[in-house]
């Protein structure tokens, strides 16, 4: 007896319920996902919670899993890196200046009810970088560095950090104030974005 369930973090956790089985046990894999085996009298929902309980320890061992799969993928290659490079070229500064429009945007509407000459989302210059550090950052000088590599991210993470580096040219630092402005513009989904961009950390393992 198995059963499915979206987790907001995971993905999809397949449920089974086994004869055999004397406690809740969970396997974790980076090809076939998260996998939660219980005994038949242990309720659905008890196991969600076991999986609550222990969703940080299962979120690095996933982590570890997907940057071991990345590691025996071996580096990337010079053409890969090529390649990775010139479709970043075309959609980042595009899609950086998208999203700059459309954050000032929301600032005007808002002010007062009246349209605002404020832009604190102008940035001065964008740059492409290609690091094993951080999937973007802004400068003092109010310029937005962004990794190549988030042309190969989901469309909607590749966004968050965009997102993200703009909202420091409101806030340079990492306080409350600056959470509440990304989660504001992330539809209240930023802990959930940040969590699942994780997952994709093994990509930077792969950087020579």
């Amino acid at each position: 007896m198995q059963k499915i369930i979206a987790h907001l973090q995971i993905g999809d956790i397949l449920y089974v319920k086994r004869i055999g089985s004397r406690s809740i046990r969970v396997s974790v894999s980076a090809r076939k996902g998260v996998r939660v085996s219980l005994p038949f009298w242990v309720t659905y929902g008890k196991a969600q919670q076991f999986v609550e309980t222990n969703l940080d320890k299962i979120l690095r061992v996933l982590e570890r899993q997907m940057q071991s799969g990345a590691a025996q993928k071996g580096l990337y290659s010079a053409e890969e890196l090529l390649d990775i490079r010139r479709r970043a070229k075309e959609y980042l500064p595009a899609r950086l200046a998208y999203w700059a429009g459309i954050l000032n945007e929301k600032i005007s509407s808002s002010a007062s009810g009246s349209a605002s000459s404020d832009r604190p989302f102008d940035y001065s210059r964008v740059f492409i970088k290609n690091n094993r550090t951080n999937w973007g950052s802004c400068s003092a000088k109010r310029n937005i560095n962004l990794n190549m590599h988030l042309v190969d991210l989901p469309g909607e993470l590749s966004d968050f950090v965009i997102i993200h580096e703009l909202c420091h040219l409101v806030h340079r630092n990492h306080g409350k104030e600056f959470h509440k402005l990304v989660n504001s513009f992330c539809g209240g989904r930023e802990k959930e974005l940040s969590a699942s961009l994780r997952k994709y950390s093994h990509l930077l393992q792969r950087i020579p």
